[in-house]
């Protein structure tokens, strides 16, 4: 069975990306409780699914170009709805994700390890991974909407080491968010674009219900939900649909999928 999905994912691979929905479920069929703040419990899922030296890896050294290192991963928010309770969320039994990687050593690692029937403990819970699903690549083109599965961020640091969080509305958002694809762009074929064509516009968005503020191991990170206008280079775009767009991908931020207003329009009305 893993053989098969391994197969499965180096024939997708050679298309858009890879992309696959994780579902870990209580083994006792008990409901879930998770923090409000829970991107670090994915994360230590995802790192724990790995083998000990490849995590270790992926979290100390990543993949470096020029004075930055990228993990060149990233993953959605659980897609399931929890409800309010004792100030965390309560789920039920299981919930779901989505995680994405360009890099065949990660995503064939994962998935090896998705049948090892590992049980893990999360905050005293036991949790087990359940069920894979690989998901279907995405065509781009050169001018789509897209909506964040995980809020965005990017931001720039000052002489003073200084993190400076800037928004939609800012004229240096989409500077800093071409800026990032290049480098990632890079990494992945080795050279830069020929075509740095890009554009990412508000499109459904409010300042006031769009901002979230996420704590990722006590650090507070502004970011940002909604649906974006892109033209450009689609090619560009594409290494960020593996990689997540903007800063902090591989912990929870950044992952987005093509948004149509009519499949919108379909699920507001089933």
């Amino acid at each position: 069975m893993a053989e098969k999905i391994i197969t499965q994912c180096r024939f997708l691979c050679y298309n858009v990306s890879m992309r696959v929905k994780l579902t870990f479920q209580n083994p006792e069929h008990k409901p879930l409780l998770l923090p409000v703040h829970y991107n670090h419990l994915l994360q230590y899922l995802l790192y724990k699914l790995l083998p000990a030296s490849l995590a270790t890896h992926l979290h100390d050294r990543g993949f470096p170009y020029e004075k930055r290192t990228f993990k060149l991963f990233t993953f959605s928010r659980i897609l399931n709805k929890g409800s309010a309770h004792s100030g965390k969320l309560r789920f039920g039994h299981c919930f779901s994700f989505l995680f994405a990687t360009p890099k065949e050593e990660i995503i064939e690692n994962l998935l090896r390890g998705a049948f090892c029937e590992h049980r893990f403990d999360l905050q005293g819970q036991p949790v087990v991974l359940s069920a894979v699903e690989v998901v279907p690549p995405t065509p781009l083109g050169e001018s789509l909407f897209l909506r964040f599965l995980s809020p965005v961020t990017i931001y720039h640091t000052t002489p003073e080491k200084k993190t400076l969080f800037v928004y939609p509305e800012d004229s240096g958002f989409e500077r800093l968010l071409l800026e990032n694809a290049r480098k990632k762009y890079h990494l992945l074929h080795g050279k830069d674009p020929q075509d740095l064509s890009f554009s990412l516009r508000p499109h459904r968005f409010s300042p006031q219900k769009n901002k979230v503020v996420v704590l990722f191991k006590g650090t507070p990170i502004e970011a940002w939900t909604g649906i974006f206008a892109f033209r450009g280079n689609p090619e560009l775009l594409a290494a960020t649909y593996e990689t997540g767009l903007g800063n902090k991908n591989s912990a929870g931020f950044g992952m987005w999928e093509v948004w149509k207003a009519e499949d919108h329009q379909a699920q507001e009305q089933n």
